[in-house]
């Protein structure tokens, strides 16, 4: 009786390991297949503020410094709205302001919402990993993309 217990018991912990594993091969990745002339060749920063709001303010002045301007006029194409207008479909609302939005492809997010006002390296962060995420994703980098089509300008 004890033996049949404890075999039970030992079963159910396997058969749990082996119904729960990634049956996924390892080289296999979750990118999304698209045509790439229909991805747009800047991630969309969706900047959500409100009047009068001193954190925003300060936000947007941090956004203004060289290297963050750098990479925002480059890779991203800003958009501003105001807290309570509609956002894209399938967007958290934010709890505050401002709230910033990494969208990709059909404003699909690509890492979490920056929330709250950031020193320059902290936005620095948030820009490079949305460029790596759309990079990652969409298999298309940005960063080379850009500099390549400044190389056939040149020629």
């Amino acid at each position: 009786m004890f033996l049949k217990h404890y075999l039970i018991l030992l079963t159910i912990p396997i058969f749990f390991f082996t119904s729960c594993t990634d049956t996924q091969k390892p080289n296999e990745t979750n990118k999304v297949k698209i045509n790439k002339e229909e991805l747009p060749n800047k991630i969309t920063l969706l900047f959500v503020t409100q009047p009068h709001c001193p954190s925003c303010d300060r936000l947007e002045e941090t956004m203004k410094l060289e290297k963050p301007s750098y990479f925002i006029e480059n890779y991203f194409e800003t958009k501003k709205i105001y807290l309570g207008e509609k956002l894209p479909d399938g967007l958290t609302p934010p709890n505050g302001t401002p709230t910033v939005y990494f969208l990709g492809y059909k404003d699909e997010i690509l890492v979490e919402p920056m929330v709250g006002e950031k020193d320059e390296a902290t936005l620095i962060m948030f820009l490079e990993d949305a460029l790596y995420e759309f990079k990652n994703l969409y298999e298309v980098d940005l960063q080379v993309q850009k500099v390549d089509s400044n190389d056939t300008n040149i020629s």
